[in-house]
């Protein structure tokens, strides 16, 4: 893969994403091990904002398991998933969810631009759930598309905290759009891999809590 020169290193520099039908096979399992990560940091009552993409719709599998939870997402994939464990809900754990409105994106089944960041502002979130291309110390979470960067920032400025779940191809990666966040307001959860050790250590220093699984 291609590489760039930053200080004390390398950063590995992405390429375009392959398609999102092809991702959701890709490294299940360590996804999976992110998500019961994931869930097992929130809290019933807590609302929290979930962003689209393939871990994060398995995510929303394992989000059944908290009762009182408000879920506010783009993502078509995490709102039908959730919407399916409403119905086998008693009353008093019932989970609530809220598909933000917007256009809609025909390589991702999910909502985007103005409308949808204009709806976000709306909310005061506990914590916002990202799944980015990559994160590295050198450029943080970075996204391979304008609006889905645009809508993690805003979900971060909207929400008292994030989780960063990237897996570990996901580490020392760096693409095209930067989310505006504080590595202090981010935990990265991720999978446990020798090859990403100084670059966890990296992330660990700016701020960011690093959790592998």
């Amino acid at each position: 893969g291609l590489v760039r020169r930053v200080h004390g290193g390398v950063a590995r520099v992405t390429q375009d994403e392959p398609p999102f039908v092809q991702r959701q096979a890709l490294r299940v399992a360590e996804k999976r091990a992110l998500a019961k990560a994931a869930v097992k940091r929130l809290q019933p009552g807590q609302m929290v904002f979930i962003d689209a993409g393939t871990t994060t719709a398995i995510l929303a599998e394992e989000l059944s398991l908290i009762g009182r939870l408000v879920v506010v997402t783009n993502s078509i994939t995490v709102a039908l998933k959730l919407a399916g464990t409403q119905a086998t809900a008693g009353t008093a754990n019932a989970l609530r969810v809220v598909l933000l409105g917007g256009d809609t994106n025909p390589e991702i089944p999910c909502t985007f631009g103005e409308v949808t960041l204009n709806e976000i502002r709306r909310y005061r979130a506990d914590v916002t759930l990202l799944s980015p291309v990559g994160i590295s110390a050198q450029d943080g979470i970075t996204f391979g598309n304008e609006h889905e960067a645009s809508l993690a920032t805003a979900m971060a400025e909207q929400s008292s905290s994030m989780l960063v779940l990237a897996d570990y191809s996901k580490i020392g990666l760096r693409s095209r759009y930067a989310v505006a966040c504080p590595p202090a307001n981010q935990t990265l959860i991720t999978n446990a891999h020798p090859s990403n050790t100084e670059a966890l250590a990296a992330l660990s220093a700016q701020g960011v809590a690093v959790i592998p699984v």
